[in-house]
């Protein structure tokens, strides 16, 4: 009779404001969001793992510029985490492969120049072997947010988008 195997996963979330540099053009509004979950470097010590990497975040939105067109701009910032986790099978001298993948990702466009990111990240799949043992990189899934509704394919409308004369806008995007 096969036994399931009981698979636990581990989670941590992540707050930032990301602010737009200097030399790129305010954001009239978004269009698509990217995160990607990087890990860097896994330590296998007794009874836990420690896990460093970054969230790789790319945003493409339309510009606001002056000139009456509508450039759409890419911009990229990395999110660093740090994190140690209780593995009760962890051992001194072990490999780990880990599949690790966005679970919820929320958006707020505080302003023109300002992006709030929320994020939980998701760490499932833990495999451990002897160091003597190959095992794969760790598998890593991007997560998307598109930021555009239709009902008529031809024409879309933007979702999140900076209010103007206000602090924060309510628009949240959950995969």
């Amino acid at each position: 009779m096969a036994h399931p195997k009981h698979r636990r996963a581990r989670q941590f979330a992540t707050n930032s404001n990301l602010t737009i540099p200097s030399d790129k053009p305010d954001i009239d509004f978004l269009l698509r969001v990217t995160s990607t979950p990087v890990i860097e470097q896994c330590v296998v010590s007794p009874r836990q793992m420690h896990l460093t990497g970054y969230i790789s975040i790319c945003a493409e939105y339309v510009a606001s510029v002056h000139d009456g067109t509508q450039p759409v701009t890419f911009i990229f910032f990395k999110l660093p985490f740090d994190e140690t986790f209780v593995h009760y099978h962890a051992r001194t001298g072990m490999n780990a492969y880990l599949k690790c993948d966005i679970n919820t990702q929320q958006l707020h466009l505080t302003n023109s120049r300002e992006l709030a990111i929320s994020l939980n990240v998701r760490i499932l799949g833990v495999k451990l072997a002897r160091s003597y043992h190959s095992l794969p990189p760790h598998q890593c899934n991007p997560c998307f947010v598109n930021f555009f509704e239709s009902s008529n394919p031809e024409v879309f409308a933007p979702t999140c988008r900076p209010e103007l004369g206000t602090d924060q806008s309510d628009n949240q995007q959950t995969p």
